[in-house]
């Protein structure tokens, strides 16, 4: 998986229930503070039926963050039909 070296664990207690059975859920957090929460189809209403949900992320310490938008997207939250988008939208994030 790419940007695996940037796989933080937090112990989130995630509400968006994506912590419940074998759903995707990663936090990456890049050298430049900046970071994302991605999560893999989550079964919540409000959230796509395939792909991933990107929350863009601003570390404030290595266990702290607070959600932000960031100057090449429009919201603080990213919908991706597949890993490739995915994996594209973490390198913009990471290359900041």
């Amino acid at each position: 998986m790419e940007y695996e070296e940037f796989i933080v664990d937090l112990n989130a207690d995630c509400v968006c229930g994506c912590m419940d059975g074998d759903r995707f859920h990663k936090i990456f957090h890049f050298s430049n503070g900046y970071g994302a929460s991605v999560v893999g189809n989550p079964k919540k209403e409000g959230f796509a039926e395939k792909g991933y949900r990107i929350l863009l992320l601003k570390f404030i310490t290595d266990t702290d963050y607070k959600v932000v938008t960031m100057p090449m997207f429009d919201s603080s939250i990213l919908e991706c039909e597949t890993w490739s988008q995915t994996a594209d939208s973490l390198k913009k994030i990471k290359e900041l």
